[in-house]
């Protein structure tokens, strides 16, 4: 028996045997093609597979080789290429790397996801200029394990086999993981190089909550983890509508990409709380047009029926697109980011603002500005918003704000006077609070959330909005982690935005500990000197 840890990435538990998916390129290994003519079958293939996944409805997938071909086109990418019509396969590839450093390096999960996924496209490019393709085939109750997998990975492969999946590299927000809480299939990502030395066959188990991997585990553990699987089961059965009304708290999701509104599906979960439209600008090689930016909302339109906030862009200092031209800056994090940016860039602001009060869901959207440090940020944006809204005769829909710098959040008594609502921004907030660059492992021990500091920071901001009748949620990380959303609840949050496959287990907490004396914890906790005592004490409780 052999134990690894991983990240937990999709929840659930499984059991298997072992299949390597090998999917490195083999650079001894020389072309066939010039990356012209690999390029232009690639297209086509991409093309082909894109159809037959919108005939299995499998559209978050068509949807991701839409933008993959989207990245073949990309003017950068073709002019770097085009420069040496005769390119090795290392050349190819080596300017794939280099511009995907570039989104590696920025903090935002999102960009980092890029990366990623022009790293995939560089590779597949390169297999087909050596015209490599390898066959798949799985047998039941398969544990895939791979670098990474995209689209074009998996198309050909029968995931109804596959019990679970280990990513040795991969993000959270990667495309494979994005798939596997979709199918509803455990994924633990960010193993490395543990795994290097397993085959096919060997007998395993792996846990998607805590990240633990199994080779050849004992029959106790394996008995251990089918009771864990009966309760998952039990646990999201017991997740009704009716339940969720009874409690008197509000989920809504988190949607920051095409593939995660199509794909959504969900029985009574409607409304969006964190809408993040970056993805329109990043998904396109130029400015989306008017009409662009309206289909969106169409779609969000389709598939959620209750409100949405929409956050408008949240872009600058380190988040570069390329074709916005945008400063380059020696403390991005601190820049000309979100509203700043917007308020600098009014034609860019006018059209994002337009595309929201021309849409059909006008009635249910609420739009938040990102990054407000002062008043006047607000006000300034308010304006804005106003003057297009009387120009078009349409009504200002509720403006409201992300609260995610600690000047906001100090302040919270005056901007809970003035706005609909204030979202709160967990992730940045910490960081900002802990001076921690989330994105620096490094700085881990600074980076939790559930430090006293932070938490009288989120406290004061729910107390003032409480105070003022405005409405207040959060937004962060800290929703979709039922420990941490279990704090917020304790310092009176009842409006929840989320990743979607998180609800289940958030509602449990909260539905099971619902009769607590939450005013006796809270000033326990806010008195505490840092986070451990206070997931001690909250582990206590939970426990």
């Amino acid at each position: 028996m052999t134990s690894v840890k991983g990240l937990g990435a999709s929840l659930g538990v499984a059991i298997g045997s072992s299949f390597v998916y090998e999917n490195e390129i083999d650079f001894n290994k020389k072309a066939v093609l010039t990356h012209v003519e690999a390029s232009k079958q690639l297209i086509e293939k991409f093309s082909s597979q894109i159809v037959d996944f919108r005939s299995k409805e499998r559209n978050d997938e068509a949807d991701i080789l839409d933008a993959y071909i989207l990245i073949l086109k990309d003017p950068e990418i073709v002019d770097q290429l085009n420069q040496n019509l005769d390119s090795s396969v290392e050349e190819v590839y080596g300017i794939f790397t280099s511009t995907a450093s570039v989104f590696e390096s920025m903090e935002d999960v999102y960009f980092k996801q890029r990366a990623e996924d022009i790293l995939s496209v560089g590779k597949h490019l390169v297999f087909n200029m050596q015209n490599f393709e390898r066959e798949i085939t799985l047998n039941e109750n398969t544990i895939l394990i791979a670098e990474d997998l995209t689209p074009a990975d998996t198309s050909s492969m029968d995931l109804s086999k596959v019990n679970g999946i280990i990513l040795k590299e991969g993000g959270f927000t990667s495309h494979a993981v994005i798939v596997a809480k979709n199918l509803g299939i455990p994924c633990v990502i960010g193993v490395k190089s543990l795994l290097d030395d397993i085959v096919d066959g060997e007998l395993m188990t792996i846990d998607g909550d805590t990240g633990n991997i199994v080779i050849s585990p004992s029959e106790n553990q394996i008995s251990e983890l089918k009771e864990k699987q009966g309760n998952i089961t039990k646990l999201i059965e017991n997740f009704t509508k009716k339940k969720y009304e009874a409690l008197g708290v509000e989920f809504r999701v988190n949607i920051g990409s095409l593939e995660e509104i199509v794909s959504f599906n969900h029985p009574f979960l409607n409304s969006i709380g964190l809408f993040r439209s970056e993805f329109i600008y990043l998904d396109n090689t130029t400015i989306p047009t008017l009409e662009e930016q309206t289909r969106v909302l169409e779609q969000i339109t389709q598939k959620f029926s209750g409100t949405i906030v929409y956050r408008t862009l949240d872009i600058g200092g380190d988040k570069q697109v390329d074709y916005l031209n945008l400063p380059s800056e020696e403390n991005p994090f601190l820049g000309v980011r979100g509203i700043r940016l917007l308020l600098d860039d009014i034609e860019l602001f006018d059209s994002q603002i337009k595309s929201i009060l021309n849409s059909e869901s006008l009635g249910r959207v609420k739009i938040m500005f990102p990054m407000i440090s002062t008043i006047e940020d607000f006000i300034k944006a308010k304006e804005f918003v106003v003057k297009i809204a009387n120009n078009l005769s349409v009504e200002v829909p509720p403006l409201g704000i992300m609260v995610e710098t600690p000047s906001s959040a100090l302040i919270a008594d005056k901007f809970s006077e003035i706005v609909d609502f204030i979202s709160i921004g967990t992730n940045d907030l910490t960081q900002y609070i802990m001076a921690a660059d989330r994105g620096n492992n490094n700085l881990s021990p600074y980076q939790d959330p559930l430090h006293p500091a932070v938490l009288r920071a989120i406290s004061n901001v729910i107390d003032f909005c409480n105070t003022n009748n405005t409405e207040v949620s959060v937004c962060g990380e800290m929703s979709s982690d039922p420990v941490s959303a279990f704090v917020l609840y304790i310092l009176g949050l009842k409006i929840f935005s989320m990743a979607p496959s998180a609800s289940p287990f958030v509602f449990d907490v909260l539905d099971t500990h619902s009769k607590i004396n939450k005013q006796k914890i809270k000033e326990q906790i806010l008195q505490l000197d840092n986070a451990e005592e206070v997931r001690t004490i909250i582990q206590e409780i939970l426990n």
